[in-house]
């Protein structure tokens, strides 16, 4: 199909400003116009057409990714839509300077050639842009008038006269509405399958946790956790800390059976102060910084912050809204799977809510057992410090072990305290808080990570799954205390039975942080690398395939074209063929030489080979292949068939 001047350069920018690539677009509409301007052309072979596709399917792996480091996931595909013209590129730059109007289309597999028929790329290009921009989701005046006219135009080669024009007219037409019935198609059912996905995401996770914000937890959760190694999270402070650094996520005040209640359940929002900017607690920044990477999951963007004791800013926190919980949580709301930011607090100054009345509640069913422990062992002391030095120093003839079973009719905590006398951190927990409370002290049960491995390689404290832990705050004297009484060597315990391919585990998790960084952030510089790196390999593979090739200068409008040389037009064949037409065997138009000879069972099979070879094969010996004929011709005469 023939397009007028400058078309494909005008349909090229149409598609660049539709999808945003509007510098790109003019730079190869100047490239693509300027076909008709030179008139140096190269001789291109079929072997280099198939390099140039294999080079425009490099060109869309490049896009592929691309689309998924400019877009999130589920964006990917229509982003891919958007910039398919950029995979004909390549081709379409191919056929407009060379001396080929159609060129052929394939891919190498070792040493294995797969080509198409030769075919008009131009044609391709143009439905690639009007399919591309139809999935750009623009439909404003301009957009509709400008689509039109390109399919119009597109069309008009097919007018021959009055007749076709009508229906060239209702073609046009139907094609307008079919290119944009499709692209709107595309996007529509792109974005309903993208709704749907998140609503039955969302069903499932529902059906695992319907209390993402740990408004309540019970015992054993954390225990199940502490089997694996996965990286929850990394820390990265400005200064040295201490270890081991305790990380916050959620305090509770109530406990019902096995399970712990913060309460009352209300919170309040908090809104950013400026661009991704949050204060948590106090005013102003903190005197320490730390750098936190925090996989979020895909769990609909909600979660609770692990956050240091004395927390008040959050930077750079990417997120749509946070709300702050009575007991001093911070829960994210529709929040990426990787949250990337900074967070200033005073270790100093702690910013728990303070104590009231639910901090002394002991339920009734455990009130006998822990105050008949403390009689028994006296741990009541003259004051909470002397009370707190009993606990500890009662919990120091505890063990550690995940492996727990339960004695039959006993109480859980009845059972820990005076029977097994082992447990994990959520055991000791909640008997210190309920002890302590009995001594007339506040006290909350806290659930967060505690952190004590640093990687070097990443330079980086290290929070796996199974650093979650369980401890208690105490408010003795003017504030409150953090008070650990698991003994020291859990640590030691969980990590045991760490898979040998961990160190790998790790590394992959490190680059999938890295990568989610950049694809997250859009950096633009990355961004700008990726697209130099495809342009200088097509420019590269470009270069080796034109300068391998003769170049030939395309005659003008005055000149002349050397006319073809046609071989074997003078072969003996033609005089059979008209001995046979007298006798009643003629040879109809559509029938090819061979059906001919098949059909009226003439046997001159040997003298048609050569007869095509004569005429078709461009590397025989004419004269030879000629002489060899007329033997056999001679010979065909002398058996008596004329």
């Amino acid at each position: 199909m023939r397009f007028p001047p400058f078309f494909i350069g005008f349909s090229t920018i149409f598609w660049g400003f539709c999808a945003g690539w509007e510098i790109f677009s003019i730079f190869a509409a100047l490239v693509f116009e300027a076909h008709n301007f030179i008139k140096t052309r190269f001789d291109l072979q079929k072997k280099d057409f198939i390099r140039i596709s294999d080079l425009c399917s490099l060109v869309m792996l490049i896009l592929l990714f691309y689309s998924y480091v400019e877009n999130e996931p589920r964006m990917m595909f229509l982003g891919f839509i958007t910039t398919l013209p950029i995979v004909f590129m390549p081709l379409l730059f191919a056929q407009l300077f060379s001396t080929s109007d159609k060129i052929v289309i394939g891919t190498t597999f070792g040493r294995r050639i797969h080509a198409h028929s030769p075919v008009d790329i131009r044609s391709l290009y143009i439905l690639s842009i009007l399919f591309a921009t139809a999935a750009s989701n623009i439909k404003s005046v301009w957009f509709v008038t400008l689509f039109m006219l390109i399919i119009f135009v597109a069309l008009s080669g097919f007018v021959k006269d009055k007749s076709s024009f009508k229906r060239y007219l209702v073609f046009c037409f139907v094609a307008v509405f079919i290119t944009v019935l499709i692209g709107g198609t595309v996007v529509g059912g792109h974005f309903l399958i993208s709704r749907k996905m998140m609503e039955w995401y969302s069903e499932w996770y529902d059906s695992l946790s319907a209390d993402p914000f740990k408004t309540s937890t019970s015992m054993g959760e954390l225990g199940r956790m502490k089997l694996s190694g996965e990286i929850v999270f990394r820390v990265y402070p400005e200064k040295k800390v201490p270890l081991p650094l305790y990380m916050k996520q959620a305090d509770y005040n109530f406990v019902i059976r096995n399970t712990w209640y913060a309460r009352p359940r209300k919170t309040t929002s908090v809104f950013p102060d400026n661009d991704m900017e949050w204060q948590f607690f106090g005013e102003g920044g903190g005197s320490e910084r730390m750098k936190l990477s925090l996989w979020m999951g895909k769990k609909k963007g909600e979660g609770v912050l692990p956050l240091p004791d004395g927390a008040k800013r959050a930077v750079e926190l990417d997120v749509a809204g946070i709300e702050k919980s009575n007991l001093g949580s911070i829960y994210v709301e529709e929040g990426p799977e990787l949250l990337d930011f900074t967070i200033t607090y005073d270790p100093q100054n702690r910013f728990e809510p303070l104590p009231q009345r639910s901090d002394l509640f002991i339920p009734k069913p455990e009130r006998f057992v822990v105050n008949d422990v403390m009689l028994r062992n006296g741990l009541l002391g003259a004051t909470p410090e002397e009370t707190l030095e009993n606990i500890e120093r009662f919990f120091a003839g505890f063990e550690y072990t995940l492996e727990l079973k339960n004695a039959s009719g006993i109480s859980v905590l009845s059972d820990f305290l005076n029977n097994t006398r082992a447990g994990h951190c959520e055991y000791f927990a909640t008997a210190a808080v309920l002890m302590l409370r009995n001594a007339g002290i506040a006290a909350r049960y806290r659930i967060g990570y505690m952190l004590d491995e640093y990687d070097t390689f990443e330079d980086a404290l290290v929070a796996r799954k199974r650093d979650a832990h369980a401890w208690v705050i105490a408010y003795i004297g003017d504030g409150w205390r953090t008070i650990d009484l698991t003994p020291p060597q859990w640590k030691s315990a969980d990590s045991g039975g760490k898979s040998l391919f961990e160190p790998v585990s790790d590394f992959m998790s490190w680059i999938k942080m890295k990568y989610e960084n950049y694809r997250r952030k859009k950096d633009a510089a990355f961004n700008r690398i990726l697209i130099a790196v495809a342009s200088v390999l097509t420019v590269f593979m470009m270069i080796r395939v034109y300068l391998r090739r003769r170049r030939v200068k395309k005659p003008g409008k005055n000149e002349i074209k050397p006319p073809f040389e046609a071989h074997g037009l003078d072969s003996p064949l033609y005089q059979m063929l008209d001995f046979y037409k007298e006798r009643g065997m003629e040879r109809e138009e559509y029938e090819t030489l061979r059906r001919f000879l098949a059909k009226n069972r003439i046997d001159i099979g040997e003298i048609a080979k050569l007869h095509e070879e004569l005429r078709f094969d461009t590397d025989a010996d004419k004269a030879a292949v000629m002489a060899e004929l007329l033997k056999k011709y001679e010979e065909w005469k002398n058996s008596g068939m004329e």
